[in-house]
């Protein structure tokens, strides 16, 4: 006998039921005893209806056979899945879907006059810079509720949260004592569910002469707490006032940088425009180029980074002025995308403010 092998196997639990060609066969009857030398009724004969031959049964083709239509697939009852029919014109010919339009990344076509095309290029860049903005806006979004439901904390606990720093920062006494009651509130449930004691910190921990002063008798445990207590509320308070102060300090010489950077720009491009005629020319390709490195680098720095870029720098000459035509006369490309008409930056400094967008504000 020859042993089954898994294809067999696979094949004769699809058997006969998944075949749709194959007919359902007839009920068993009992044997009828024959003469030897007899040939049993229908034995030896071609059975009527069989399929032609050559075809095999389709519950008997290899693993990873084709339906008619091409498709692998078949349905719940075992019949073949129909392939899609393709989208086809009344010529009968395939419809090919067109390629959806990129109005950002498109290329800008050659017969569009360089107005608009100018006009265009703007506009394109105000697309990418404001949804490089708000890929950014929405990033940092994405970590904060991140990193707040990582924490596992309930919208009311994290309200209560922010609840308490506003009360702890405040410079109001009462809206202070009532963070101390938040905070003792939170602490009292925290030691109730772990079934521990809470533990209040030694205000004499800090203060060597207070508990050698209770150790001699020469004052009560009582008063040294006391004294400990308003020694820590002085330290606490010049600590706060010490870390107010530093901010400021911080945000004034921030403030002061930008002020003389700006300064030095305005210097800085009055010197070039009386000294290079190609100035207008080079700034115009500065600018841009500049404005992340501007925004990634200290205002201090500015007029550096400035200078050794526009070193590197080389434009051909401006063509001279036909006569006539105003020296200040706007240009299209200067528009807003919402049409509306403003003046050119007059000056460097606006040019890469305007680059850099609400940087400096």
């Amino acid at each position: 006998m020859v042993e089954e092998t898994v294809l067999d196997a696979v094949n004769a639990a699809l058997g006969e039921q998944i075949s749709p060609t194959t007919e359902t066969p007839e009920p068993e009857t009992p044997e009828e005893e024959t003469v030897e030398g007899e040939t049993p009724e229908g034995e030896g004969d071609e059975p009527e209806g069989d399929e032609p031959e050559g075809d095999e049964p389709e519950g008997d083709e290899p693993e990873g056979e084709t339906g008619p239509n091409g498709e692998r697939e078949r349905n719940a009852d075992g019949t073949w899945k129909k392939a899609e029919a393709a989208k086809v014109d009344k010529d009968g010919k395939p419809i090919v879907e067109p390629k959806k339009a990129d109005p950002v990344n498109d290329p800008i076509p050659k017969d569009v006059k360089k107005e608009t095309q100018d006009r265009i290029r703007s506009l394109i860049d105000t697309t990418k810079t404001v949804t490089a903005e708000r890929d950014q806006i929405q990033q940092n979004f994405d970590y904060m509720v991140k990193g707040v439901q990582s924490t596992g904390a309930t919208p009311a606990q994290y309200g209560e949260t922010l609840n308490w720093l506003a009360l702890f920062n405040s410079n109001d006494p009462v809206s202070q004592g009532k963070a101390l009651e938040l905070v003792e509130s939170v602490a009292e449930r925290l030691s109730t569910l772990l079934g521990r004691e809470r533990t209040v910190g030694d205000p004499l921990a800090a203060h060597a002469d207070l508990k050698d002063a209770v150790t001699k008798g020469q004052i009560t445990p009582q008063y040294a707490k006391e004294i400990a207590r308003t020694r820590n509320g002085q330290t606490f308070r010049t600590e706060l006032t010490t870390n107010a102060s530093n901010a400021e300090q911080q945000r004034q010489a921030a403030e002061t940088e930008l002020n003389t950077a700006r300064s030095d720009l305005s210097a800085l491009e009055q010197t070039l425009i009386a000294s290079d005629p190609s100035y207008a020319a080079k700034k115009a390709i500065l600018v841009p180029a500049l404005k992340p490195v501007f925004a990634s680098i200290p205002p201090s720095q500015w007029k550096q980074k400035f200078m050794e870029a526009y070193r590197n720098i080389k434009v051909n000459a401006p063509a001279a002025k036909p006569k006539g035509i105003p020296a200040n006369q706007p240009l299209r490309a200067g528009r807003q995308p919402a049409g509306g008409q403003t003046r050119a930056p007059s000056n460097m400094l606006e040019a890469i403010n305007g680059a850099l967008g609400s940087m400096g504000k």
